[in-house]
């Protein structure tokens, strides 16, 4: 029976389980990113957050990281980024809600509970492509 020397070459497919939703949370990014960047105003009257630099600001971090998910064979890093932007988002509309005078901003309220629902996304995403590379080594 005769050897088969080893390969060098990189295995046709990675093993990626979540990459699917990586795809769709990299093109919700994009489109986000877009809203915030050029309708800033639209943006603040559906969540109650009065400033529309910074909602701008979000919007090109949305941008980004949307294109570096879309754009890497491994986008991890870039769905940690996501998180940690969640993070920011859940702050900024936090204080948006407990400045207002009656018992917190409904507009507020609905945007923490959707931007709540795409974190709890964003982390499992995360983590299944984080356990995944290290399944990997």
């Amino acid at each position: 029976m005769q050897a088969t020397p080893p390969s060098h070459s990189p295995p046709d497919r990675l093993y990626a389980p979540g990459i699917g939703l990586s795809k769709a949370l990299g093109l919700f990014s994009i489109g986000l990113g877009l809203t915030e960047l050029m309708a800033p105003k639209t943006v603040s009257r559906l969540t109650g957050v009065k400033s529309e630099c910074l909602l701008q600001f979000y919007g090109a971090r949305e941008l980004l990281c949307g294109l570096g998910i879309l754009s890497s064979q491994r986008p991890t890093g870039w769905l940690w980024g996501r998180v940690a932007g969640d993070v920011c988002d859940l702050a900024t509309l936090g204080t948006a809600m407990s400045e207002t005078q009656v018992s917190g901003d409904v507009r507020a309220q609905r945007a923490i509970s959707a931007v709540a629902g795409v974190t709890l996304l964003d982390l499992l995403n995360a983590s299944t492509l984080s356990a995944a590379a290290a399944l990997e080594g």
